[in-house]
């Protein structure tokens, strides 16, 4: 990438003099931001063009070029390239439309240029994109009108987006609101280089500090995850803005677990644990990245609240806790010291209500914002203003401003009016001080910075227990040679080789085989079809539960095995299961399913109408620690029926996050030759009594 974002020199191919047009717009904003390398115009229509000399061709260029910059129609695209190829140029950036995103002939176009830049060894940016920015170096080959300004601020803020028309609306909406960024990637069709790249390059600069993406979907799915561990460990924030959320294209499977998970489920999962901020719109986007860039972050959860009014004062202490944010009671030494910089009628609690005569009052309300961030009683601050206009609000800004660049605690800023205040909104934008024009969008960006402190101050890299090679042999032998899901006695058998706890139970293939291992067992006993064919026994007839003799288990064995036929005549029947009955508890459901980009995801939640109606799961990546484990148990809305209610025991929660550990053990030596896995029920017992596997089924993954 660094060719990409730092070369020496640009060839633009097909360069126009008519700086309205898209080839004229890429010259006239290099030359207008004063790109401090080489410009090399390529058109044989020109002799120069703004004093730079026009060469007829690549090759006619006498020095190295290290990018070439292309926007010519997408048929003369590949002539171009080899022009290029031949050259030496290695990097090329094609903004051209009309390649893969338009049908077969343009697929087609773009097979020819990936084969083309294989062959000279050339990384390519696009088709279709709006191009790159490195600001600090003026490279800003884009023809986005954006760029139509006087001066680019700089600053920590790096975005890559796979959008290039997302990408430079975010990029102006973050220059509006005064916030400085330093590069931009926009990677359109991802013939080559594709986002997960570019933010491996962003992430990995020193000169950036704040991340910001917009994806649609990625192709690269580890070297995203080791961009994000990157990030988690640098303790740069990522905001993401992740759309297409849809399971659409994921492989379908038949258990409840690839119901529950999917691709936008898979994401928040990953995003979730590593610490990626999820925007949900561009403002949302704006308003994270303002609250991020000034690079301070809370030591705590305590938020003091400063304002002109009672009323916004009490608005923002619920939108405040609303975010995990704490607005604790100023102590009276504090209070004393604040009512020496207030009016008399004014509040020195929390919130602290400053009223709006102290305006009028020279320096006291920049004292009292001084006060209230030395405080060790607080970890950050709002500052709630409401109407002031003119060199008023100035004041207020300037005074806001000085306060906030004196301290190294987070400070935003509510300013709920119109433009009537803009000379206020003027200074805190020049200081980069955060402004917002809601009290939620104010709480919401402290109790992000919160979210972010408190993931970097836990943050350890993830780590899977130590590989079992013998157990990992099998597991996968088993998967690979099953072109189907396993049956519940198979995939209990893999179960157990992680020290799970699975049913007793065997499998008998006649009447006779069937009472005698009833009886070995003791009664009463389950009865169960055992096939790969048929995942959902119950439908089909084939669950018997509470036999309590032998004349019921012979009687039982031929109607299931009646039915089961019936219910699918091809099925391949292994034999009945005899299986010992685990008297009632708490039902649980654990699975797996492999993300085709993410890799695979854990699931946990209660049974029956926890997971059939409200969908109440929990989803995480693979591996789990201990910590993940406890944490997932807790996450669930049903919580409280593992703790007991209602006069009912507490569980045996510690069987429960064995059992997680074990199941995110066996994903994590099952690779990618398992697509899920299905344990449906756990049953767990009341607490010092563990848990039992009732039923489970595996799928591998024969993509």
């Amino acid at each position: 990438m660094q060719y990409f974002m730092e070369p020496t020199g640009v060839a633009i191919i097909g360069v126009s003099q008519d700086f309205k047009t898209i080839n004229g717009k890429i010259l006239k904003y290099l030359l207008d931001h004063k790109y401090q390398g080489q410009i090399y115009p390529v058109n044989p229509k020109y002799k120069e063009i703004k004093g730079l000399i026009c060469y007829s061709s690549v090759g006619a260029i006498p020095e190295q070029v290290d990018l070439a910059l292309i926007a010519v129609a997408a048929a003369r695209v590949p002539g171009i390239l080899r022009d290029c190829g031949a050259k030496g140029i290695k990097r090329a950036v094609i903004f051209s439309s009309g390649f893969a995103e338009t049908g077969a002939e343009g697929k087609a176009i773009q097979d020819d240029i990936i084969k083309i830049a294989q062959e000279f060894q050339m990384r390519l940016i696009g088709p279709n994109c709006l191009g790159i920015l490195n600001v600090s170096s003026g490279l800003i080959c884009s023809f986005s009108a954006s760029m139509e300004i006087e001066s680019i601020k700089a600053g920590p803020v790096a975005l890559v987006s796979q959008s290039g028309a997302v990408g430079f609306m975010l990029f102006n909406l973050l220059q509006e609101a005064g916030v400085g960024v330093n590069f931009v990637i926009t990677t359109g069709n991802e013939a080559d280089v594709t986002a997960g790249e570019g933010l491996a390059y962003v992430v990995e600069n020193p000169n950036s500090k704040v991340i910001v993406t917009y994806l649609e979907g990625l192709r690269d799915g580890e070297t995203f995850k080791k961009t994000a561990e990157k990030a988690a460990e640098a303790g740069k924030p990522i905001i993401a803005l992740k759309v297409g959320n849809s399971a659409s294209g994921q492989k379908a499977a038949a258990t409840h677990t690839a119901a529950l998970t999917g691709s936008g489920a898979a994401y928040k999962s990953y995003f979730d644990k590593m610490g990626i901020i999820q925007a949900k719109d561009s403002d949302d986007v704006i308003d994270l990245a303002q609250a991020f860039a000034p690079g301070k972050l809370p030591q705590g959860d305590r938020v003091g609240i400063v304002t002109m009014s009672g009323g916004v004062g009490i608005l923002l202490a619920d939108r405040s806790e609303e975010w995990g944010l704490q607005v604790p009671e100023l102590s009276e030494a504090l209070q004393e010291e604040v009512r020496k910089v207030i009016p008399s009628f004014g509040c020195a609690q929390n919130p602290v209500d400053v009223t709006a005569q102290s305006l009028n009052q020279g320096e006291e309300f920049k004292k009292c914002l001084k006060i209230l961030l030395a405080s060790d009683e607080l970890d950050m601050l709002i500052v709630a203003i409401t109407m002031a206009t003119g060199k008023i609000a100035e004041k207020i800004g300037r005074d806001i401003a000085e306060a906030a660049l004196d301290t190294d605690k987070p400070l935003v800023v509510c300013w709920s009016v119109g433009q009537v205040a803009k000379p206020g909104f003027d200074v805190l934008k020049d200081a980069e001080v955060p402004l917002y024009h809601s009290p939620a969008r104010a709480a919401k960006a402290l109790g992000s910075l919160y979210q972010y402190a408190s993931f970097k101050r836990r943050w350890k890299t993830p780590v899977a227990g130590e590989i079992n090679s013998d157990r990992q042999d099998k597991v996968q032998l088993a998967l690979k040679e099953s072109n189907k899901a396993l049956s519940e006695h198979a995939t209990k058998e893999l179960l157990e080789l992680y020290g799970l706890p699975v049913t007793k139970e065997y499998v008998a293939t006649n009447a006779e085989v069937a009472v005698a291992f009833a009886e070995k067992m003791g009664y009463p006993v389950v009865m169960k079809i055992d096939s790969p064919d048929i995942l959902h026994k119950t439908e089909a007839g084939g669950v018997a539960v509470n036999i309590s003799s032998a004349q019921d288990v012979a009687a039982k064995f031929n109607e299931i095995m009646e039915k089961g036929l019936i219910y699918n005549p091809q099925a391949k029947i292994n034999g009945i299961l005899i299986q010992e009955q685990i008297p009632p508890g708490v039902e649980a459901i654990i699975g797996l399913q492999r993300d085709p980009v993410l890799g695979t995801q854990i699931m946990f939640g209660l049974g029956g109408i926890f997971v059939e109606v409200l969908k109440d799961v929990v989803l995480k990546p693979v591996p789990l620690s201990r910590e993940d484990a406890h944490n997932m148990l807790r996450e669930i809305k049903g919580a409280a029926l593992l703790n007991g209610v209602r006069g009912r025991a507490a569980v045996d929660k510690e069987a429960l996050v064995e059992i997680l550990l074990g199941v995110s053990q066996l994903a994590v030596e099952a690779g990618g030759s398992l697509l899920s896995l299905d344990i449906n029920p756990v049953t767990v017992l009341e607490q010092g009594r563990g848990a039992k596997i009732l039923d489970g089924v595996l799928v591998g993954n024969t993509l």
